[in-house]
């Protein structure tokens, strides 16, 4: 049963690649996939999609605590989205999507409870 559900979309010229601004979005997982990255645009397309993700994963939960960098997105060998870092309550399970086109990054996060 769904219990709750987060979105946010990024424009992803607002999104910088600062040392800085890595450090407080990224994992050490996610970092290291990132530093692979040597296209720019690519770059920044990772951390607005990052940044869409765990927005969408805080509003899915509501908790305002989470740290970001905490939260670690990243993609299993056959291409699903593992999240890890996330309080959740023994029955529960969340799902993230996250999508780019051009100008933008969207992620979805849905909450659910197994019986």
């Amino acid at each position: 049963m769904i219990k709750n559900v987060g979105i946010d979309i990024v424009k992803n010229n607002r999104i910088t690649a600062s040392p800085e601004f890595v450090k407080k979005l990224l994992s050490p997982v996610e970092y290291e996939y990132y530093s692979k990255i040597s296209n720019l645009n690519r770059q920044i397309e990772y951390l607005a999609g990052r940044w869409a993700a765990k927005e969408a994963i805080i509003k899915a939960i509501n908790h305002e605590r989470i740290v970001l960098n905490e939260i670690s997105i990243t993609l299993s060998d056959n291409k699903i989205i593992v999240v890890d870092g996330v309080p959740l309550q023994r029955n529960e399970q969340l799902n993230v999507s996250i999508s780019h086109e051009q100008e933008y990054s969207v992620a979805v996060a849905i909450l659910s409870e197994n019986n």
